[in-house]
């Protein structure tokens, strides 16, 4: 049986959520607007079945850590698949895999919370996989 694969990019739009300043009492606080990081994503196939997922990450995020997350088109919930660090310029490129059987895998990158950043997720980039 062989099997084909193609890499598909979906890439949600990022919603920049803007804090409401309710007006209230003297007494009332001033909020502290938490903001999202962007994360950029896009999957790239350099040779035939071999795939990447590559982007950049705003504002600089140099030498951290993110995590690769996947899950399969059905399931419901997203999965920690894999730890990698960003390059000097706030860069990426991890290898992701396709599935060795017929279905759709779905990955995406997470940044977790940290100062004044919420949690930040990209978009999603699916590799589908088919009878050939």
């Amino acid at each position: 049986m062989h099997v084909r694969t193609r890499l598909a990019a979906a890439v949600a739009a990022i919603a920049v959520s803007v804090p409401l300043a309710a007006v209230g009492t003297a007494q009332a606080e001033p909020a502290t607007p938490e903001v999202k990081r962007e994360i950029s994503i896009r999957g790239i196939e350099p040779r035939t079945n071999v795939f990447f997922a590559k982007g950049k990450v705003t504002p600089s995020y140099e030498n951290r850590y993110a995590t690769m997350q996947r899950k399969l088109k059905s399931a419901n919930s997203w999965d920690n698949w894999k730890k990698f660090k960003t390059n000097g310029k706030s860069r990426y490129r991890k290898e992701i895999k396709a599935l060795n059987r017929v279905g759709t895998i779905c990955y995406r990158v997470k940044i977790g919370a940290s100062g004044r950043f919420e949690t930040s997720y990209s978009g999603r980039v699916c590799i589908k996989t088919s009878r050939g």
